[in-house]
């Protein structure tokens, strides 16, 4: 079974934010914890990097965030 996540899209709009920000906190180092999956065996088009959920809940708790 897979852990939930969130794209770069989902958490843009979860926090209200363009995904252009995130990408830029992301680069810089801010912001929770995300994976890349490979690009072989999926789709073109697929996002590719993944927040896991667990990890999103717990950077908002921390830094006071509360989602849209």
């Amino acid at each position: 079974m897979t852990e939930p996540y969130l794209t770069t899209d989902q958490l843009a709009a979860r926090w209200g934010l363009q995904p252009a920000a995130i990408k830029n906190q992301r680069a810089r180092g801010i912001g929770p914890s995300y994976y890349t999956i490979p690009r072989i065996g999926f789709p073109a088009g697929t996002p590719r990097v993944r927040y896991p959920l667990a990890q999103v809940l717990a950077f908002e708790e921390s830094n006071q965030i509360t989602p849209n």
